[in-house]
């Protein structure tokens, strides 16, 4: 059902394992007025367009498989398009094979829709999000990449570590997508209190939380962790359209926050209809500021090469 504020998405890699549950929960839960998916595999993305335009028929929501010029006016603009993940031992690996893909998409977003809100969530999500920046042109508090599912993990273990529904638990994982994240122990609640743990649940939280990772590379089936991604990017793009200001662990290229600039990496920042209302400088415990620093080297790496792959493409 319309609301006060239209609210147009566009979905790029839409027939993708991230991208189709992303446009069907999205539409199913009315966060959206229009959807428009965008995926190079033509027969796909119709399929999946017509099928969820009757699924979401009786919600008044507009669905439609289209190109970059049907994303003009979008609110917000969700990019999951990558190449396939495969068997990986670090997410880094993908950087070399989407980093040609997102700087194509970056830029027809500067051309089709300058003003949206856009939502890096192809991997490696911190490197290619500071790419959608660099090219895109955009402010970057209107640039975000999508890093919430190591902190639903991290709450998973978190609630099975102390013995509560997992909807009680608050916590957050900051710094990379990746290898090298960092669970703050010390900002975990559990119905709003502050929690205790030994050592020994810290080892084994941060170790249960990255073998989830393990278990699904293990299986090689091909797919992502798409269903967790489409209830994360609601949650995010909920936050964005009633412009709510709720905090949420996202990637944002840091200009001094954190004592970094010139990368991309997981902070909790609050969001709203413009995107990223602020980036919040947590206390952190010194492990976690050591951990946040070591993430932080290696993201800045990630960057350089992003810098130093468009610098190449500028100057052939």
């Amino acid at each position: 059902m319309k609301g006060r504020y239209a609210t147009k998405a566009t979905i790029i890699g839409a027939a993708g394992a991230v991208g189709a549950p992303a446009a069907f929960y999205l539409a199913a839960q009315g966060l959206v007025d229009e959807v428009v998916m965008v995926d190079p595999r033509s027969n796909m993305v119709q399929q999946h367009a017509m099928d969820l335009a009757t699924a979401v028929s009786a919600l008044d929501i507009t669905v439609k498989a289209g190109s970059y010029s049907d994303a003009v006016g979008s609110d917000v603009v969700i990019d999951a398009a990558g190449a396939s993940q495969g068997l990986l031992s670090d997410r880094m690996e993908m950087l070399p094979r989407n980093l040609p893909l997102v700087r194509e998409i970056a830029e027809q977003l500067r051309r089709s829709c300058p003003d949206a809100v856009v939502i890096t969530a192809t991997n490696p999500v911190d490197p290619l999000n500071y790419a959608t920046w660099r090219v895109g042109g955009f402010p970057r508090r209107r640039v975000l990449g999508y890093s919430f599912n190591d902190s639903l993990r991290f709450r998973e273990q978190i609630a099975r570590a102390k013995g509560v529904e997992v909807g009680r638990v608050q916590a957050t994982v900051l710094g990379e997508h990746g290898a090298t994240q960092v669970p703050v122990f010390s900002s975990a609640r559990i119905d709003g209190r502050p929690v205790v743990f030994s050592e020994y649940e810290k080892t084994r939280i941060r170790a249960e939380a990255l073998e989830v990772l393990h278990r699904y590379e293990a299986l090689q089936a091909g797919r992502t962790a798409g269903w967790t991604c489409a209830v994360g990017l609601a949650a995010l793009v909920r936050a964005i359209r009633d412009d709510t200001g709720e905090v949420f662990p996202c990637s944002v290229v840091l200009d001094g926050e954190y004592g970094r600039r010139g990368l991309s990496m997981a902070a909790p920042v609050s969001l709203g209809r413009s995107g990223v209302r602020e980036i919040l400088e947590w206390e952190l415990e010194p492990e976690e500021r050591e951990g946040l620093t070591r993430s932080a080297d290696v993201l800045a790496a990630a960057a350089r090469i992003v810098d130093e792959a468009l610098q190449g493409r500028s100057e052939s």
